[in-house]
């Protein structure tokens, strides 16, 4: 009996060392079978894309006690930026696009990098404090700026918005992150071609204007950029669906991103989608 337990020992011993490396074997496929399934569930952390936000304030003489309703949606706008955003407000007048300049903006600074392994955390915190401080302050600053010129008499009895929107193309070509155009306007042209107030609208003649435009070079390449329109008005509810129609064409027409649901009299549907910029807006 001792003999033959000498001999069927290692022969136990062998077995129990196999099935424990089979029963770990299959423990850590288990593990990494569940690790796996949790990886795939993970929601990705949300990604903010940084945008710049051009504001074009028609300061002509068509437009009257409209003062409220764009400093409300300016308000409402910087309101909504965030670190690493930028804001732009440039004037349309009677002649736009000689007169294209910037008489307020906004850069607000990227947060720090974090390095939970390097970063130290006392440094960090006072160091977003201090930009939090300086936003605030920049803020007032930039209220005070837009009141000054929603303040300021109209600088011409015409309104070159052709010029404008010409003049933001070209500014909007230098930028690389979300574009976003917000025209603060009646919308209505009033130059030595066309007055949007006075003509008798039809299909033929939203044909020529966009022609007329197009031959001068003034319906420019408005690809990614989100527009919107705030302060749509009009003699009459007839002239004000003919104006906004023609509108329609036209950012059709540029390429940009564009839906008739974003030209209203007030700030609509802000802050804007993800996909804002297609140029296959809602209803077109």
């Amino acid at each position: 009996m001792r003999k033959h337990s000498l001999i069927l020992w290692p022969t136990l011993v062998l077995s129990m060392l196999l099935a424990a490396c089979s029963h770990n074997n299959k423990g850590a496929k288990a593990t990494a079978s569940k690790n796996g399934a949790a990886s795939q569930n993970a929601v990705a952390p949300e990604v903010h894309h940084h945008k710049t936000v051009l504001i074009l304030l028609d300061k002509t003489a068509s437009v009257k006690d409209q003062n409220t309703v764009f400093s409300e949606a300016i308000r409402k706008i910087v309101n909504s930026l965030h670190a690493g955003d930028r804001f732009r407000l440039a004037l349309i007048t009677g002649e736009s696009d000689a007169d294209f300049d910037f008489v307020a903006s906004l850069d607000l600074p990227k947060p720090p990098p974090y390095n939970p392994l390097e970063t130290n955390e006392a440094v960090y915190k006072d160091t977003l404090a201090q930009q939090k401080d300086e936003r605030k302050k920049k803020v007032a600053e930039l209220f005070q700026k837009v009141d000054d010129a929603l303040k300021a008499k109209p600088t011409a009895q015409s309104t070159d918005l052709f010029g404008a929107l010409y003049a933001s193309s070209l500014f909007f070509d230098r930028v690389k992150d979300q574009k976003i155009l917000v025209i603060l306007s009646d919308m209505i042209e009033e130059d030595a071609n066309w007055r949007f107030n006075h003509v008798r609208w039809n299909d033929h003649l939203r044909k020529v204007i966009l022609a007329h435009e197009k031959k001068l070079g003034l319906i420019p390449n408005m690809s990614g950029i989100c527009v919107y329109v705030v302060g749509a008005k009009a003699p009459s509810l007839e002239m004000l669906q003919n104006i906004r129609f023609f509108w329609t064409q036209y950012f059709l027409q540029a390429h940009a991103g564009f839906s008739p649901d974003r030209y209203a009299h007030t700030m609509l549907y802000w802050p804007p989608p993800s996909n804002c910029s297609d140029s296959s807006g809602r209803n077109i």
